[in-house]
């Protein structure tokens, strides 16, 4: 579904960003389900006692042959009605996302895994205004975890990231249920979220409609443009697509925070801490520590966006070594 105007990889920052246009954002009206019937009441009147008896006894015998009065027939009810469905956005496979052209803000699903919602966005800029706010909230470095950034106090947080809003990340993952909390959060404080930022709310409350006994992953891809080519879209799709797996495969992600807990030594640690916090990430954060390090090892194949040689100083029998612990308990891959 779509919408307009206004956006992990929780990827290195593409070298040269730019902020494409936003555009024409038709927004989702979801299934109201109508309030089930009322019932009507029914009143049970009584006789007198001594009346009845009084009857009784000038009857006489006749009254035990008399026959008993008709049960009231039960009130008809109406037939039940089929409970409306949620929409659901349309389901597409790995090739079918990666060849997906977004011109609005547009919400699919992932084939091999349903509970996987992905955002495409036709634009950096549009993935920026739709999703920084929450990048705030929920992982950055040097921002509130109980309070939503308001315009000014945001764009001073991507300032002082030395950043802009386009590139704030490429790509962003995060639980419905997230991100319905900062919509929460926000109404409380007063902070006025944007239309995209109102759009994207909207697909958290539809994933909850369609799957109301799970939390969805929410995650996003830009479109391919002058900063994005179609590799950089793939590899920005693979790895998001990780951290689905980890936010809805509740053993997949027990099995990567083991690894990280007991698999990597201190230094693996240390080193892949510093840099996750260069990229951005709040290094206190342990899940996100872990789901990042899970999802630039074996989802990020793209050496411009990580090469342990360079960003870890890792030879690559170290990092292999990290990579096959992690795949021992990942999802075959589609």
């Amino acid at each position: 579904m779509a919408m307009d105007d206004e956006p992990t990889v929780r990827l290195p920052r593409a070298r040269n960003p730019a902020a494409p246009t936003p555009a024409h954002i038709p927004v989702h009206t979801l299934a109201h389900i109508p309030p089930p019937a009322t019932r009507g009441r029914r009143t049970l009147l009584l006789a007198g006692g001594a009346g009845l008896a009084a009857v009784a006894g000038g009857l006489g015998g006749w009254w035990a042959l008399a026959p008993a009065p008709a049960p009231a027939p039960e009130p008809q009810r109406p037939p039940p009605q089929p409970r409306p469905v949620a929409f659901a956005p349309p389901l597409l496979d790995t090739q079918g996302l990666l060849a997906h052209v977004a011109r609005v803000p547009t919400v699919l699903r992932w084939s091999f895994n349903p509970l996987v919602w992905m955002l495409d966005f036709p634009s950096l800029e549009s993935q920026g205004r739709a999703l920084n706010r929450a990048a705030a909230l929920l992982e950055k470095a040097g921002t509130p975890r109980d309070r939503v950034l308001d315009d000014a106090a945001l764009a001073a947080a991507i300032a002082a990231d030395r950043r802009t809003a386009e590139n704030w990340y490429l790509g962003h993952n995060y639980r419905g249920s997230e991100l319905r909390r900062m919509a929460t959060l926000a109404a409380r404080d007063g902070v006025a979220l944007n239309p995209l930022e109102a759009w994207v709310v909207e697909q958290a409350e539809l994933a909850r409609l369609v799957e109301p006994s799970r939390d969805c992953a929410i995650l996003s891809v830009p479109a391919t443009g002058a900063h994005v080519d179609a590799g950089m879209r793939a590899a920005i799709l693979r790895h998001e697509l990780g951290h689905g797996q980890f936010f809805t495969l509740p053993l997949f992600a027990a099995h990567v925070t083991r690894v990280w807990s007991q698999g990597f030594t201190d230094g693996d640690r240390r080193d892949m801490r510093r840099f996750l916090a260069a990229e951005g990430y709040d290094p206190e954060l342990e899940e996100v520590m872990a789901n990042e390090a899970m999802a630039y090892l074996i989802y990020t194949d793209d050496r411009r966006f990580f090469d342990p040689s360079r960003d870890l100083g890792w030879s690559d029998a170290r990092a292999d070594r990290l990579r096959g612990l992690l795949r021992q308990g990942a999802p075959p891959e589609p």
